[in-house]
């Protein structure tokens, strides 16, 4: 699986700025769990999601309750379509269109009226769809921050021993710590409100 950002990128001036070689097992440690959070906050179920590319080909089943009218909805983003198999076990391979039209990536896969149509002989007949599944076939250089911002959130999280709270003693506050940093989430919520939709 794909990293979204290096051990260098959280390293560099004006982040940790950290020049040595010390932390580099532990940072890289938190680039991948930052990288798989990215990947289940912005897209459950899948891997590489910002990085998708032939080695990510899966296959994505569906019954007839993903079908309204003629349109097959999908549950994930859909970058590349390799093959369809419809629910008789017939290979379709013209005759429909995915959808939206102009998307970086696809929701929906809709049976255009010169194709075979949905086909579903019995109760347990799936149709089968095997593509690239992701949000982006390339990093985006937002989602690259984002990890670079994570990793380097909780690799100081670790040093202030997780601690939930901090002290001001000049302004006589308590700070409480976030679950997830407002930056990060604000970024990303942007690729996930992009699919959801």
């Amino acid at each position: 699986m794909t990293d979204y950002c290096t051990v260098a990128d959280v390293k560099a001036d004006g982040r940790l700025d950290i020049t040595g070689t010390e932390y580099d097992a532990t940072l890289a440690e938190l680039v991948t769990a930052a990288s798989r959070w990215i990947d289940q906050y912005c897209c459950a179920g899948i891997s590489n999601a910002f990085a998708a590319g032939d080695a990510d080909t899966a296959v994505r089943y569906y019954d007839a309750a993903a079908i309204v009218r003629s349109t097959l909805h999908l549950d994930a983003p859909l970058l590349a379509v390799d093959a369809i198999t419809n629910g008789d076990g017939a290979g379709v391979t013209s005759g429909y269109r995915l959808e939206p039209l102009n998307g970086q990536t696809f929701r929906r896969v809709k049976m255009l009226s010169t194709g075979p149509g949905w086909t579903f002989p019995t109760d347990a007949s799936e149709i089968a769809i095997t593509g690239v599944w992701g949000l982006s076939a390339s990093t985006p250089p937002a989602i690259r921050e984002a990890c670079a911002m994570l990793a380097g959130w909780m690799f100081k999280r670790y040093q202030t021993a997780l601690a939930d709270a901090s002290a001001n003693v000049e302004l006589g506050q308590l700070v409480y710590g976030e679950s997830m940093p407002r930056q990060v989430v604000a970024i990303l919520d942007t690729y996930r409100e992009s699919y959801l939709v």
